[in-house]
């Protein structure tokens, strides 16, 4: 985590800014096994805080309560200029694979994806793509500029897989890929999604693919 002192905009994911970061927004050790999480108190949709004040208060969680027994994490409200930010610290076991070394696409790319994608807590049925049932056609996919990076969520079995799950779920499992792989250059991907574990993301780099639009979502 950053120990800059100029505050930083954190808003509401998906609402008019202008905010500099989209909340929930994930902060992921480079092993996977500890997040940190910033969210904002209901009702409030933005608020601004220095990067060096997440850092103190992650760091405060981690000395009051990872490093007691049991440690399954803690929480700190009341953060930021209007105090209506959230900061909690828990532990994370993602199940990520990435590719060999120089596979991925840039790395900022790929952290732009990321906090573009939906992360609601909303029910959803991902299904294959014209069947009624399913609320998120598979497979779901969605590229940056010039397509070097892309998101892909699709099933164990591609055309067939059914299974319920919310976004947040999948949106912090490819956060996990983004942190773990592509910061190191390479392609990646998370499994064991979902309410049946029958969901995969993965994070690539995307030139080539005709997948969607530059820049667009799709489902084919």
């Amino acid at each position: 985590m950053a120990s800059f002192t100029t505050p930083v905009s954190f808003g509401e994911r998906g609402t008019p800014g202008p905010y500099s970061a989209p909340l929930p927004y994930r902060y992921l050790s480079h092993d996977g096994l500890c997040a940190v999480d910033v969210a904002h108190t209901a009702g409030v949709l933005s608020d601004t805080i220095a990067p060096v004040d997440l850092k103190i208060a992650t760091r405060l969680i981690i000395q009051i309560c990872i490093q007691q027994s049991p440690n399954e994490g803690g929480l700190i409200t009341g953060l930021g200029q209007n105090k209506a930010l959230a900061l909690r610290v828990v532990p994370y076991r993602p199940t990520v694979k990435c590719g060999p070394d120089g596979s991925g696409p840039p790395w900022l790319s790929c952290r732009d994806i990321v906090d573009k994608m939906p992360a609601n807590n909303k029910r959803q049925v991902f299904g294959p793509k014209g069947d009624a049932r399913a609320t998120v056609p598979l497979p779901w996919s969605y590229m940056t500029a010039r397509q070097r990076c892309g998101v892909i969520v699709d099933g164990k079995e591609p055309g067939r897989t059914f299974d319920t799950g919310d976004w947040y779920k999948i949106w912090a499992a490819a956060n996990a890929v983004e942190f773990m792989c592509t910061q190191l250059g390479r392609n990646g991907s998370a499994t064991s999604l979902g309410d049946n574990k029958q969901l995969r993301v993965e994070l690539k780099d995307m030139r080539g693919s005709n997948n969607a639009e530059d820049g667009s979502i799709a489902t084919s």
